[in-house]
Parts: C-alpha cells; sequence; structure tokens
C-alpha cells in the first residue's frame, strides 16, 4: 500500500491526482477552471472564499472587488452583489463565507467586523455582530462555518480566538487566546466541525491545525512551519469531506494537504504555476459529493476537480 502512494505522489502532474484510498474512489481529475483579473462579472481580484449551496450554485467572495458573485457549478455567471460601504446589501473585504441548510449565505466582513446575512438573489437578510471584544462582537472575521446543529464557528482573526454562536447570534464558546501553546491560537483563519462535534481550527500563523471537543477542550494538534508532507506555510482554510478527511490550504506551498481526523497525512496535490490543477496561493476550498472547489489567489480564478470512480 505504502508503495502505490508512493507512486502515485510520484506521477502528480495535477491533471489526474491521487484522492482517496478506497477502491471505488481513488483519483481527482482537473475539470474545470474560470475567471480572471477584472472587474466585470466572472472575473476576480483577489478572490478569497467559496462556498456551495443546495441546488450546485457556487459563491466566491471577490473580496478585492466587494463583492459576492454567484455561478452555477459550470462556472456560468448568474448574478453579484456588494460594494465598500457600511450599510446593508454593502461589504467590505467579504471572506471565506458558507451557505446554511436552509440557503442563506452568510459572509463574514473583515472591513466591517460583522457577519451579513443574504438570500440566495443577494438581499440582506439580518446582520449579526459589530467591533468589539465581547462575545458575540468581533475584529476582522475571517471565516464563518455551520456544523449539522447549526452552531456558527467563526474565526475571530486579531483577536487569536474562534467564537461558536447560535445562529441567531447569541454566543455559545470562545475557544482560544493569542499564543503558541496547545489551545492557544495565533491569527486563526477557518473552523470547521467534524461529525462528532469536534472543532477543527486553522490556526494560521502557528502553522498548524488544532482540535477540539464540542466543549472547547484541546485534543491534539497537528503541523509546523515546512515544506515536508504535514508542514505548513500558512492555513488558510478547512473543509471536511463526506468521509471525514480534512482538507487543509497551504497557501505559501501552494498545495491542498488532506488528513484523517487524527491528523494523519493521507496526501497533497497541487504545487505553484498557472497551469490547469497549478496554483498561485490557493486561498479557500469547498467540496460537494462529487466536486472540489478551489479559489485560486494569485491567479484570479476557480478551479474545479471531481474525484473519479
Amino acid at each position: 500500500m505504502k508503495e502505490k502512494i508512493i507512486n502515485i505522489t510520484f506521477l502528480l502532474c495535477l491533471v489526474l491526482l491521487s484522492c482517496d484510498f478506497k477502491p471505488a474512489k481513488n483519483a481527482v481529475k482537473f475539470v474545470d477552471e474560470w475567471g480572471n483579473t477584472g472587474r466585470e462579472p466572472g472575473q476576480f481580484n483577489e478572490p478569497v472564499g467559496i462556498a456551495l449551496d443546495a441546488h450546485g450554485s457556487v459563491y466566491v467572495a471577490d473580496t478585492g472587488n466587494n463583492r459576492i458573485q454567484k455561478f452555477s457549478a459550470e462556472g456560468i455567471f448568474l448574478l453579484e452583489w456588494g460594494n465598500t460601504a457600511k450599510g446593508e446589501n454593502k461589504l467590505d473585504r467579504p471572506m471565506h463565507l458558507s451557505v446554511n441548510s436552509t440557503g442563506f449565505i452568510f459572509v463574514p466582513e473583515f472591513g466591517n467586523d460583522r457577519i451579513q446575512v443574504f438570500d440566495s438573489l443577494g438581499n440582506s437578510q439580518r446582520i449579526l455582530g459589530q467591533t468589539g471584544n465581547a462575545p458575540g462582537q468581533f475584529d476582522a472575521p475571517a471565516s464563518v462555518s455551520f456544523d449539522t446543529g447549526c452552531h456558527l464557528f467563526i474565526a475571530d482573526f486579531y483577536q487569536h480566538r474562534v467564537q461558536v454562536l447560535a445562529e441567531t447570534g447569541v454566543p455559545i464558546l470562545t475557544i482560544g487566546e493569542e499564543g503558541h501553546e496547545a489551545g492557544q491560537l495565533y491569527y486563526p483563519t477557518d473552523a470547521v466541525a467534524d461529525s462528532a462535534g469536534n472543532i477543527i481550527i486553522a490556526d494560521a500563523y502557528n502553522h498548524r491545525i488544532q482540535k477540539f471537543d464540542p466543549e472547547g477542550n484541546y485534543i491534539i494538534g497537528w503541523g509546523k512551519k515546512g515544506t515536508a508532507a504535514g508542514e505548513f506555510d500558512v492555513i488558510n482554510a478547512l473543509s471536511i469531506d463526506e468521509d471525514q478527511r480534512i482538507y487543509a490550504v497551504d497557501f505559501y506551498n501552494h498545495r491542498i494537504q488532506v488528513f484523517n481526523t487524527n491528523g494523519e497525512f493521507l496526501l497533497q496535490f497541487g504545487a505553484y504555476g498557472k497551469e490547469a490543477g497549478q496554483f498561485d496561493r490557493p486561498i479557500d476550498i469547498a467540496i460537494d459529493d462529487k466536486n472540489i472547489y478551489v479559489v485560486d489567489f494569485g491567479n484570479n480564478r476557480m478551479q474545479k476537480f471531481s474525484c473519479v470512480d
């Protein structure tokens, strides 16, 4: 088995890549890409976030253009909304967004210290949070995600913590404080929950992943700064697939690394470049039952891969 993994990794050319060790699903195949640099519909200026809804629509936080763009699963532009300001339907540096089970889009605004909630047509529904250091307040929220119980996990970047809120915005739990020891955080960028309710945090500038139980107690951590397998140079986002594999977006190493929930390295894909399957600072990832979408920040494009049988 080890020899097989090594051989697959050696053949890595980013068009056909190892993804999964199960016999029925054993490769990732490059499918498509869309976008280039600009301000027109379908173009991007330093995009940061990506999220999927249950109907296959793709939402992209086009951060440098202060807008959200909505696409079909094939990358066809559908609509856009936002602009730089503080009012409703306006956005200031939208980041790692998420879609809840009823189709509402939760957008963290790095520049406005809030989470703005939109319907699928881009109409603002409500706003959560404001500037501050109390529970439920933020200083540059970097991401929002959900567990199956509709709790929100928000990476509160400059306050070195992850906040857990009810979907109504009521604070439930705070994890972390500034530091480099186990259980401490240093500029976290993302947090996701596994099927057991454990909270997995991208501790970005500690160059590691940390795992906590549902009550916020530290369980395990892995990673350090470097380029070897299981090492990182700023983790910008996380995602978990249906088989509970953790995908870590390794920003300055221009790759995606995949782990099991105990932190054991499984595989990686990506390398620096502009060709199909290559990345220039990947920054976010979204996964459904068939596809993997990656925000290719430096190339101002989205890339789509499929897990194939």
